[in-house]
């Protein structure tokens, strides 16, 4: 059961982010070391080889993937104590590499071959005889032949009767040639491979299209192929049910009118079309129009509500509808379709996202939730401290979220927000994610204090299908990995990270990190400061970035985040926030919600939803191409803002496109970008 709307969420800027920095006076729970070849973790004597060198009592090796090993210390030691630990090992010459294992926390905020028979001249006994051509076929007929089962598939039939006259010869098939005028002709279908006299076409022709058609009878006798005189042409048009209007806005209010782009000929399906725009308050019909011009008014609107609008294109062959969002808060997530939003009502055209596409969220677990449940696959928990884990124990198969609660303040159920940002199912319920039809994966990295630096490598490697030693192998890796997670003093990117998302990125699965809250430079930031990821910062609804976000050096894009210091430029429902899943328990888990959250940790799934989206759509793709398509799609920051200044201040010797990355990011520019990129390599 849904309690409430938006019941009891804090504010994510506000909420406890505790600073984590492996250079500060944090203790450090251990190191992450790779050995050199020829050594083995445990040492002949039966200790953890390194252990005489750090000089202090070191825990069996846990194996990370890709060689990284995370030693635990035995007993807690100081920053002092943890830095000579390291340089003791450092001198260990069967170390490959080693570093500290810090510690984590939230972001602030959160052609098909036909076979032919060969004859050998040799075989032919009898005198060579000269194949007469068959006459033409006759009676030729042409149709529009639609298909309700493919309604905007272009299919012409033609039919005919054979040859009167074959000259001893027999039929093996017949040709179709097409003409656009009559008079230069080219083969369509250079042989039907079938006696019969009638085919349908669907390939090489043309919605509203007109061509002539006409018939070859193809003919064998002996050795000796023939084809007939051209039977007379026939023209036909096809014509289909039209195609999606194109809405120029999803969300109105009262005054406002539905417009939608002028739809050719072609897109009309051939035929006259006539259109019907509906507006929706909470999923229920409120008022509706007809034309056959781009707009019309609608009458029933009230002040200071938002309503939802589809538009339907008929025509005498069918209809087809703009994308259809039954879900009731829709209207409150302005970051999916207003002014500089990431305009996902456009992308969604083209695909609302496939179930192949895995998006793993590495974060505090997830929640059961209406809206998530069924776009789930199964994670893992990669917490190594049963003392923070709040489950009782380390690494496990169950990354279901246990709370982060403090005395101070309620479980910010920041995973399950993040989850429903991403893919939140479109099912009439609540909200919806940036892409509702893909899977989402949870993989616990944080618990009540945080989490380890080596466990976030491990659940990365994970995620991306690269085998972990002592857990059973993913059975569905990730596309996209969304990390809403950081530090909020300046930390720098460790080798096993930065190893990490590197080997993701190669086997074209994307990280997304969040840039930050702490209003400094994102190159400081860990892990979005790892590379090669893709660094996000947030913006609010006006376009411009959130006040509290990191900036500058290391941010790639920017995307909605949120800034509830525009709540009254806001829909009503969102206080300039991101509406997405939530839960009502404070300690442990409740009832599910919806809630507000705002952050460089919402920027990052929308980001994170756009890529799964590309994956969907195209998934011959890599990272990098990922990359170069949201790169040239980009939506301009508001005039004016700090945003566009920065980036007009762009030259050769300051080459950074804007404090703010490149743009803001562009579902719907992306998706028809996407259509037609050509593949890197």
């Amino acid at each position: 059961m849904i309690v409430g709307l938006f019941a009891g969420v804090p504010n994510a800027a506000s909420a406890s982010v505790r600073p984590v920095n492996t250079e500060s006076s944090a203790k450090s729970v251990g190191v992450i070391v790779t050995y050199k070849p020829g050594y083995e973790p445990i040492a002949p004597n039966g200790e953890t080889t390194g252990e005489n060198f750090a000089g202090v009592a070191l825990a069996e090796p846990r194996d990370l993937g890709m060689g990284y090993k995370a030693l635990n210390f035995e007993t807690a030691l100081t920053h002092a104590q943890a830095q000579r630990v390291l340089l003791g090992l450092q001198h260990d010459p069967r170390i490959e590499t080693v570093q500290l294992d810090a510690q984590l926390q939230f972001s602030a905020a959160s052609a098909s071959a036909s076979a032919r028979a060969s004859i050998s001249p040799s075989s032919i006994v009898r005198p060579f005889e000269a194949l007469k051509p068959a006459s033409a076929p006759t009676m030729v007929k042409g149709i529009n032949y639609f298909d309700a089962k493919a309604p905007r598939t272009p299919r012409i039939r033609i039919s005919w009767k054979a040859p009167t006259t074959l000259n001893k010869a027999k039929i093996f098939g017949y040709r179709i040639e097409t003409s656009a005028d009559g008079k230069a002709w080219k083969s369509l279908v250079a042989n039907t491979g079938k006696t019969s006299t009638a085919v349908s076409i669907t390939s090489g022709i043309s919605i509203a299209q007109s061509a002539f058609y006409r018939v070859r009878a193809l003919t064998v006798l002996g050795a000796s192929k023939a084809a007939s005189a051209p039977s007379v042409a026939v023209s036909i048009t096809p014509k289909v049910a039209p195609q999606p209007p194109n809405l120029e806005k999803t969300v109105l209010t009262k005054g406002q009118a539905p417009a939608w782009g002028e739809q050719s000929l072609a897109e009309r399906g051939g035929l006259a079309v006539s259109y019907e725009a509906i507006a929706t308050l909470d999923g229920e019909e409120v008022d509706s129009c007809t034309t056959s011009a781009k707009t019309c008014q609608f009458t029933k609107l009230q002040r200071d509500y938002h309503y939802v609008v589809q538009v339907i294109a008929r025509n005498a062959l069918g209809q087809a509808g703009s994308v259809r969002i039954p879900d009731p808060y829709f209207s409150s997530q302005w970051h999916l379709y207003s002014q500089y939003s990431i305009h996902a009502d456009q992308a969604w055209r083209f695909t609302k996202g496939k179930p192949s596409v895995v998006v793993a969220v590495l974060d505090g677990g997830i929640s059961a939730h209406p809206d998530l449940n069924a776009n789930l696959v199964d994670g893992y928990d990669f917490i190594s401290d049963a003392a923070f884990s709040r489950d009782g124990d380390g690494w496990d198969s169950n990354p279901q979220d246990e709370g982060d609660f403090t005395n101070d303040e309620a479980s910010s159920w920041h995973g399950t927000h993040v989850a429903g940002i991403i893919a939140a199912r479109s099912n009439s319920i609540g909200g919806v994610g940036v892409a509702p039809g893909v899977k989402v994966q949870p993989i616990r990295v944080l618990g009540t204090n945080g989490g380890a630096s080596s466990d976030l490598i491990a659940a990365i490697h994970w995620a991306a299908g690269i085998k972990v030693g002592g857990v059973p192998n993913n059975p569905t890796p990730a596309r996209v990995i969304n990390l809403s997670i950081g530090t909020d003093t300046p930390t720098s990117c460790d080798a096993g990270t930065q190893a990490a998302v590197r080997a993701a990125w190669d086997r074209g699965v994307t990280p997304v990190t969040a840039a930050g809250n702490s209003t400094f430079e994102a190159a400081g930031s860990y892990p979005g400061n790892c590379y090669p990821t893709i660094n996000v910062t947030a913006t609010g609804i006006t376009g411009n970035i959130a006040p509290y976000a990191n900036f500058g050096d290391g941010v790639d894009f920017s995307a909605p985040g949120g800034d509830a210091e525009l709540a009254a430029q806001s829909p009503d429902g969102s206080e300039g926030m991101i509406v997405s899943t939530f839960n009502l328990g404070e300690t442990e888990e409740g009832e599910p919600s919806y809630g507000l959250q705002e952050g460089t940790s919402m920027a990052a799934p929308v980001v994170a939803g756009v890529v799964a989206l590309i994956y969907s759509a195209r998934p011959d793709l890599g990272s990098q191409d990922v990359y170069k398509i949201l790169l040239a799609t980009v939506g301009e920051f508001k005039e004016g803002s700090y945003c566009a200044i920065t980036a007009s201040r762009y030259s050769d010797e300051d080459p950074s496109p804007s404090h703010c990355g490149a743009g803001i990011i562009d579902a719907g520019r992306a998706l028809l970008y996407a259509t037609s990129y050509k593949k890197s390599g």
